[in-house]
Protein backbone atom coordinates (compact mmCIF):
# COMPACT_ATOMS: atom_id res chain seq x y z
CA UNK A 1 0.00 0.00 0.00
CA UNK A 2 1.13 3.56 -1.15
CA UNK A 3 2.25 5.92 1.97
CA UNK A 4 -0.26 8.77 2.13
CA UNK A 5 1.99 11.99 0.56
CA UNK A 6 2.75 15.06 2.87
CA UNK A 7 2.42 18.77 2.51
CA UNK A 8 4.87 21.46 2.66
CA UNK A 9 4.59 25.15 2.34
CA UNK A 10 7.64 27.51 1.26
CA UNK A 11 7.17 31.00 2.20
CA UNK A 12 9.72 33.02 0.88
CA UNK A 13 10.68 36.83 0.84
CA UNK A 14 12.03 37.45 -2.50
CA UNK A 15 13.66 40.38 -1.44
CA UNK A 16 15.50 38.84 1.19
CA UNK A 17 19.03 38.39 0.51
CA UNK A 18 19.84 36.04 -2.75
CA UNK A 19 16.19 35.08 -2.75
CA UNK A 20 14.67 31.93 -4.44
CA UNK A 21 14.99 32.11 -8.50
CA UNK A 22 13.58 29.68 -10.33
CA UNK A 23 16.44 27.10 -10.70
CA UNK A 24 16.68 27.25 -6.94
CA UNK A 25 12.40 26.63 -6.60
CA UNK A 26 12.58 23.61 -9.12
CA UNK A 27 15.52 22.14 -6.90
CA UNK A 28 13.47 22.01 -3.50
CA UNK A 29 10.52 20.61 -5.68
CA UNK A 30 12.94 17.87 -6.92
CA UNK A 31 14.23 17.25 -3.63
CA UNK A 32 10.73 16.96 -1.65
CA UNK A 33 9.34 15.14 -4.51
CA UNK A 34 11.88 12.63 -3.67
CA UNK A 35 11.69 12.86 0.39
CA UNK A 36 7.52 12.04 -0.49
CA UNK A 37 5.71 15.48 0.40
CA UNK A 38 3.32 17.89 -2.22
CA UNK A 39 5.13 21.57 -2.07
CA UNK A 40 3.49 25.09 -2.42
CA UNK A 41 5.06 28.03 -2.88
CA UNK A 42 4.14 31.82 -1.93
CA UNK A 43 6.54 34.89 -2.43
CA UNK A 44 5.60 37.51 0.32
CA UNK A 45 4.49 41.03 -1.59
CA UNK A 46 4.46 42.96 1.18
CA UNK A 47 5.40 43.11 4.67
CA UNK A 48 2.92 41.00 7.07
CA UNK A 49 1.92 38.93 4.01
CA UNK A 50 3.72 36.29 5.77
CA UNK A 51 1.93 36.13 8.79
CA UNK A 52 -1.54 36.66 6.72
CA UNK A 53 -0.23 33.43 4.61
CA UNK A 54 0.13 31.45 7.54
CA UNK A 55 -2.94 32.25 8.90
CA UNK A 56 -4.99 31.00 6.15
CA UNK A 57 -2.83 28.54 5.63
CA UNK A 58 -3.91 25.16 4.81
CA UNK A 59 -2.88 21.79 7.23
CA UNK A 60 0.48 21.61 6.17
CA UNK A 61 2.96 19.18 7.59
CA UNK A 62 5.53 21.54 7.67
CA UNK A 63 6.13 24.99 6.90
CA UNK A 64 9.59 26.53 5.30
CA UNK A 65 10.50 30.13 5.87
CA UNK A 66 13.05 31.08 3.34
CA UNK A 67 14.24 34.88 4.16
CA UNK A 68 15.84 36.82 7.39
CA UNK A 69 14.59 36.82 10.84
CA UNK A 70 12.33 39.27 9.67
CA UNK A 71 10.20 36.66 7.55
CA UNK A 72 10.57 34.14 10.69
CA UNK A 73 9.23 36.95 12.60
CA UNK A 74 5.99 37.20 10.46
CA UNK A 75 5.56 33.64 9.73
CA UNK A 76 5.49 33.06 13.65
CA UNK A 77 3.34 35.59 14.40
CA UNK A 78 0.68 34.08 11.76
CA UNK A 79 1.43 30.50 13.34
CA UNK A 80 0.95 31.74 16.80
CA UNK A 81 -2.58 33.18 15.84
CA UNK A 82 -3.97 29.81 14.22
CA UNK A 83 -5.70 27.23 15.83
CA UNK A 84 -4.19 24.78 15.22
CA UNK A 85 -0.36 25.27 14.80
CA UNK A 86 2.08 23.92 12.27
CA UNK A 87 5.80 22.91 12.11
CA UNK A 88 8.03 25.38 11.24
CA UNK A 89 11.42 25.63 9.79
CA UNK A 90 13.24 28.33 9.03
CA UNK A 91 15.66 28.31 6.47
CA UNK A 92 18.25 31.02 5.62
CA UNK A 93 18.28 33.91 3.01
CA UNK A 94 18.69 37.00 5.05
CA UNK A 95 21.24 39.50 6.09
CA UNK A 96 21.52 37.95 9.62
CA UNK A 97 19.61 34.83 9.89
CA UNK A 98 20.37 34.57 14.07
CA UNK A 99 17.61 32.07 14.56
CA UNK A 100 18.72 29.53 10.94
CA UNK A 101 22.50 30.23 12.50
CA UNK A 102 21.91 29.29 16.14
CA UNK A 103 19.78 26.14 14.41
CA UNK A 104 22.94 25.10 12.58
CA UNK A 105 21.80 26.05 8.97
CA UNK A 106 24.32 26.95 6.91
CA UNK A 107 25.08 29.78 3.56
CA UNK A 108 23.87 27.07 1.06
CA UNK A 109 19.85 27.01 0.24
CA UNK A 110 19.61 23.96 -0.55
CA UNK A 111 22.17 22.06 1.72
CA UNK A 112 20.10 23.56 4.23
CA UNK A 113 17.26 21.84 2.95
CA UNK A 114 18.64 18.48 3.14
CA UNK A 115 20.13 19.17 6.53
CA UNK A 116 16.36 20.38 7.89
CA UNK A 117 14.72 17.39 6.31
CA UNK A 118 16.82 14.50 8.14
CA UNK A 119 16.23 16.59 11.34
CA UNK A 120 14.09 16.58 14.37
CA UNK A 121 11.19 18.33 15.67
CA UNK A 122 11.73 20.31 18.75
CA UNK A 123 9.46 22.79 21.09
CA UNK A 124 10.61 26.10 21.35
CA UNK A 125 9.72 28.57 24.06
CA UNK A 126 7.78 31.56 22.29
CA UNK A 127 7.54 34.88 23.87
CA UNK A 128 5.68 37.58 23.93
CA UNK A 129 5.75 41.58 24.22
CA UNK A 130 2.68 43.13 25.06
CA UNK A 131 1.14 39.47 23.96
CA UNK A 132 2.52 40.13 20.56
CA UNK A 133 4.75 36.41 19.72
CA UNK A 134 8.40 37.24 18.67
CA UNK A 135 10.92 34.70 17.51
CA UNK A 136 13.87 35.23 19.62
CA UNK A 137 14.92 38.78 20.56
CA UNK A 138 13.63 42.21 21.62
CA UNK A 139 15.04 44.86 23.47
CA UNK A 140 15.53 48.63 22.83
CA UNK A 141 18.47 50.87 23.91
CA UNK A 142 21.93 51.41 22.32
CA UNK A 143 22.12 49.08 19.14
CA UNK A 144 19.16 47.87 18.86
CA UNK A 145 17.84 50.26 16.09
CA UNK A 146 20.48 49.50 13.99
CA UNK A 147 18.83 46.18 12.64
CA UNK A 148 15.43 47.97 11.10
CA UNK A 149 17.65 51.44 10.43
CA UNK A 150 19.88 49.62 8.23
CA UNK A 151 18.03 50.25 4.56
CA UNK A 152 17.40 47.11 2.97
CA UNK A 153 19.62 48.18 -0.71
CA UNK A 154 22.44 48.11 1.81
CA UNK A 155 21.59 45.01 3.46
CA UNK A 156 21.31 43.56 -0.03
CA UNK A 157 24.72 45.03 -1.43
CA UNK A 158 26.85 44.63 1.80
CA UNK A 159 25.41 41.85 3.67
CA UNK A 160 26.11 41.61 7.26
CA UNK A 161 28.90 44.51 6.75
CA UNK A 162 25.83 46.76 6.56
CA UNK A 163 25.10 46.42 9.82
CA UNK A 164 28.58 47.36 10.94
CA UNK A 165 28.74 50.18 9.34
CA UNK A 166 25.35 50.99 10.86
CA UNK A 167 26.64 50.08 13.95
CA UNK A 168 29.80 52.04 13.82
CA UNK A 169 27.92 54.81 13.16
CA UNK A 170 25.60 54.44 16.51
CA UNK A 171 28.69 53.98 18.56
CA UNK A 172 30.21 57.69 17.96
CA UNK A 173 26.86 59.31 18.53
CA UNK A 174 26.34 59.97 22.41
CA UNK A 175 25.15 57.87 23.90
CA UNK A 176 21.94 57.54 26.38
CA UNK A 177 20.29 56.10 29.41
CA UNK A 178 17.30 55.58 30.64
CA UNK A 179 15.41 55.37 33.75
CA UNK A 180 13.32 52.00 33.67
CA UNK A 181 11.02 50.03 36.63
CA UNK A 182 11.79 46.56 36.10
CA UNK A 183 10.30 43.46 37.49
CA UNK A 184 12.14 40.20 36.86
CA UNK A 185 9.78 37.31 38.01
CA UNK A 186 8.85 39.21 40.65
CA UNK A 187 12.31 40.97 41.53
CA UNK A 188 12.93 44.94 41.20
CA UNK A 189 15.96 45.87 39.37
CA UNK A 190 14.50 49.70 39.00
CA UNK A 191 17.63 51.74 37.21
CA UNK A 192 18.94 53.52 34.18
CA UNK A 193 20.11 51.44 31.48
CA UNK A 194 21.57 52.29 28.24
CA UNK A 195 21.04 48.52 26.87
CA UNK A 196 17.83 46.22 27.57
CA UNK A 197 17.46 42.88 25.75
CA UNK A 198 15.23 39.82 26.50
CA UNK A 199 16.02 36.98 24.33
CA UNK A 200 15.26 33.13 23.70
CA UNK A 201 18.58 32.85 21.34
CA UNK A 202 22.70 31.81 21.98
CA UNK A 203 23.26 33.49 18.55
CA UNK A 204 22.19 37.62 18.50
CA UNK A 205 23.23 40.83 15.83
CA UNK A 206 25.69 37.78 14.30
CA UNK A 207 27.53 36.79 17.39
CA UNK A 208 27.11 33.07 17.85
CA UNK A 209 27.23 32.02 21.71
CA UNK A 210 26.63 35.25 22.47
CA UNK A 211 25.03 33.95 25.75
CA UNK A 212 26.72 30.94 27.25
CA UNK A 213 23.95 28.59 28.29
CA UNK A 214 20.73 28.80 26.27
CA UNK A 215 17.90 26.43 26.70
CA UNK A 216 15.46 26.79 23.62
CA UNK A 217 12.81 24.73 25.75
CA UNK A 218 13.63 25.80 29.39
CA UNK A 219 10.60 28.14 30.06
CA UNK A 220 13.11 30.81 30.76
CA UNK A 221 14.27 33.73 28.99
CA UNK A 222 18.03 35.41 28.89
CA UNK A 223 17.63 39.33 30.52
CA UNK A 224 20.41 41.32 29.91
CA UNK A 225 20.93 44.79 31.15
CA UNK A 226 23.69 46.87 30.85
CA UNK A 227 23.97 50.28 32.44
CA UNK A 228 27.17 51.82 31.40
CA UNK A 229 27.10 55.23 31.48
CA UNK A 230 29.43 55.79 28.37
CA UNK A 231 30.12 54.47 25.01
CA UNK A 232 33.68 53.85 26.06
CA UNK A 233 32.21 52.05 29.17
CA UNK A 234 29.81 50.01 27.08
CA UNK A 235 31.65 48.65 24.43
CA UNK A 236 34.31 47.26 26.94
CA UNK A 237 31.30 46.09 29.34
CA UNK A 238 29.61 43.96 25.90
CA UNK A 239 33.30 42.86 25.22
CA UNK A 240 34.06 41.64 28.36
CA UNK A 241 30.57 39.55 28.36
CA UNK A 242 30.65 38.18 25.23
CA UNK A 243 34.08 36.69 26.34
CA UNK A 244 32.86 35.25 29.66
CA UNK A 245 34.97 37.75 31.91
CA UNK A 246 33.48 38.22 35.64
CA UNK A 247 34.30 41.86 35.23
CA UNK A 248 31.61 43.28 32.71
CA UNK A 249 29.18 45.66 34.13
CA UNK A 250 26.32 43.62 32.47
CA UNK A 251 23.54 42.03 34.10
CA UNK A 252 21.87 38.35 32.90
CA UNK A 253 19.22 36.61 34.45
CA UNK A 254 17.15 34.24 33.39
CA UNK A 255 13.49 34.73 34.08
CA UNK A 256 9.46 33.87 32.87
CA UNK A 257 7.73 36.89 33.28
CA UNK A 258 9.66 40.60 32.82
CA UNK A 259 7.97 43.95 33.56
CA UNK A 260 9.58 47.07 31.73
CA UNK A 261 8.31 50.46 32.75
CA UNK A 262 10.02 53.59 30.91
CA UNK A 263 10.20 56.46 32.61
CA UNK A 264 11.81 58.38 29.87
CA UNK A 265 10.59 58.24 26.07
CA UNK A 266 13.40 56.34 24.14
CA UNK A 267 15.44 58.17 21.18
CA UNK A 268 14.81 54.88 19.08
CA UNK A 269 11.47 52.51 19.21
CA UNK A 270 11.69 49.33 20.25
CA UNK A 271 13.47 46.53 18.35
CA UNK A 272 11.80 43.14 17.81
CA UNK A 273 13.69 40.19 15.73
CA UNK A 274 14.63 42.81 13.65
CA UNK A 275 12.13 44.57 12.87
CA UNK A 276 10.63 47.86 14.49
CA UNK A 277 8.08 47.70 17.43
CA UNK A 278 5.72 50.43 17.85
CA UNK A 279 3.85 50.24 21.25
CA UNK A 280 1.41 53.46 22.58
CA UNK A 281 2.13 53.08 26.19
CA UNK A 282 5.59 53.27 28.08
CA UNK A 283 4.92 49.78 30.05
CA UNK A 284 6.55 46.07 28.16
CA UNK A 285 5.09 43.07 29.52
CA UNK A 286 7.37 40.44 27.93
CA UNK A 287 6.97 36.37 29.57
CA UNK A 288 7.24 32.99 28.14
CA UNK A 289 3.65 32.48 26.65
CA UNK A 290 3.80 28.85 24.68
CA UNK A 291 5.67 26.86 22.33
CA UNK A 292 6.26 26.01 19.03
CA UNK A 293 7.31 23.25 16.72
CA UNK A 294 10.54 24.26 14.80
CA UNK A 295 11.80 21.47 12.35
CA UNK A 296 15.84 21.39 13.36
CA UNK A 297 18.64 20.13 12.64
CA UNK A 298 20.45 17.35 14.40
CA UNK A 299 23.88 18.71 15.15
CA UNK A 300 22.59 21.57 17.77
CA UNK A 301 19.98 19.47 19.41
CA UNK A 302 21.87 18.72 22.73
CA UNK A 303 23.37 21.66 22.93
CA UNK A 304 20.16 23.36 22.64
CA UNK A 305 17.56 21.58 24.11
CA UNK A 306 16.72 20.41 27.49
CA UNK A 307 13.87 18.00 26.40
CA UNK A 308 15.95 15.92 24.28
CA UNK A 309 13.72 13.51 22.94
CA UNK A 310 13.08 12.83 19.66
CA UNK A 311 9.96 13.31 17.83
CA UNK A 312 10.26 12.98 14.10
CA UNK A 313 12.88 12.13 11.72
CA UNK A 314 13.24 11.91 7.79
Amino acid sequence: MESKKRKCLVIYNPMSGKGMDDTTIMQYQKILKERGYYVDFIATRTSHHATEIMVNADAYDIVFSVGGDGTLNEVVKGNFLRDERLTICPLPSGTCNDVASMLGYGKDIIDNLVIALEGEIKDIDIGTVNDDPFAYVVGMGTLMNIPYETSSIEKRKMGYLAYLKAGLGTVLKKMRRYKAEITVDGMSLDGQYSLIMISNANHIAGIDDFHKDVCLDDGKLEVLLCNAKNKIAFIKDLLLYLVGSPFSAVKTLKAEDITIKLLEQPENEWCVDGERYISDGNIYHIRISDKMKFLTPKAKVKKLFKCNKKILSN
